[in-house]
């Protein structure tokens, strides 16, 4: 069954979230999609939790490729654009979920806009039950402007034109963290960037992660940046933005601690 678009998610472990975050997809006030889910070697219950709902929404628009083992992200992502056909591909993890008007909002924008690529939202981060709303740059000109510094997009609430990703090749899968923002990075010079500046996209961020993968985080995104400042020859004062990740990575993990605790 051709539909507009398809609703890419990628997942491990993730059976205590997957109920809110399916149930916000079926209350979506656009239902021109499928869901095509990456259950990427879980150990929890999650496939038999997503089972239950391809039931609800029938096997033509829920698709399922399970892996036995974890892939990674990237892999899984690639795995799951392999199999879509969709003018559009829209991304959210297994602990999100949107608004209900969040798809409508954006595949009207890009079915009125074709110079358009990517389109994302303002969201809403969920920490230990403490919200805090991010606004993210809504102009084309802003987000490019911004990009080298901080990545302007949260990958669950993007929506992209697939053909526009296929032909730059999908995700990288030498990285391995923060695939998404080096792809947005890639695409730069070749769509407009757009963000709908209002909150459609809640992100659970309560599960944390260690100092050690957050160090790894963050040498990617130096990696990443370096790679596109040095590519599309950008001013020498972009390399500025990358010292403040530098000072991160050599600060000891105990000073980090302590930070935390007196501002968390």
């Amino acid at each position: 069954m051709k539909t507009n678009v398809s609703i890419l998610i990628p997942l491990q472990n993730a059976e205590k979230t997957l109920d809110h975050c399916f149930e916000s997809i079926r209350n979506q006030t656009f239902q021109d999609f499928e869901i095509v889910c990456i259950e990427n070697g879980s150990s929890d219950n999650s496939y038999e939790k997503i089972k239950k709902w391809q039931k609800f929404f029938s096997s033509e628009r829920f698709r399922i490729i399970k892996n036995e083992t974890n892939l990674g992200v990237t892999r899984a992502l690639n795995q799951g654009l392999h199999i879509i056909t969709a003018e559009f591909t829209a991304r959210i993890d297994g602990d999100d979920w949107w608004e209900p008007t969040k798809l409508e909002k954006q595949v009207t924008f890009l079915e009125n806009n074709s110079d358009y690529g990517i389109v994302g939202t303002n969201y809403i981060n969920f920490k230990k039950n403490v919200e805090n709303k991010i606004t993210v740059p809504k102009t084309d000109t802003k987000i490019k402007e911004s990009i080298i510094k901080i990545n302007p997009f949260a990958h669950s609430c993007v929506i992209f034109r697939t053909d526009l990703i296929k032909k730059l090749g999908n995700y990288d899968e030498a990285v391995y963290m923060g695939q998404d923002y080096e792809l947005w990075l890639r695409c730069m010079p070749y769509t407009k960037f757009y963000n709908i500046q209002e909150f459609l996209c809640h992100r659970s961020i309560n599960g944390g992660i260690s100092f050690e993968r957050q160090r790894e985080q963050m040498k990617q995104g130096i990696k990443t940046q370096m790679k596109y400042i040095k590519k599309y020859n950008l001013p020498l004062k972009n390399y500025l933005y990358i010292f403040n990740l530098l000072f991160l990575i050599i600060t000891p993990d105990f000073i980090k601690k302590i930070k935390r605790k007196i501002f968390s």
